[in-house]
């Protein structure tokens, strides 16, 4: 029935395009999970993300010592200097 790996392709984006959950033909039995989503571009996640707005990259020694006493972004000095 199915010869190569692209008509196994077709068949399970057929499959999932039509919400068909299981197939059974000759011996073998398949059963598809849930669709995965994609990580990331999502606006839930953007709004709860905790590290919005810290810096990326190596950091002075004064913003680890200001990071680890618990600061914010918003008050990091070496970011509102960067901004003067």
């Amino acid at each position: 029935m199915i010869e190569s790996l692209k008509e196994l392709e077709k068949l399970l984006k057929l499959c999932r395009k039509q919400g068909v959950q299981k197939i059974k033909f000759d011996n073998v039995e398949l059963e598809l999970g849930d669709i995965p989503h994609e990580a990331g571009g999502s606006i839930s996640n953007e709004i709860n993300d905790p590290y919005k707005g810290f810096p990326t990259g190596e950091l002075t020694p004064e913003q680890l010592m200001f990071y680890s006493a618990g600061g914010i972004p918003e008050n990091d000095p070496e970011l509102k200097h960067e901004a003067s």
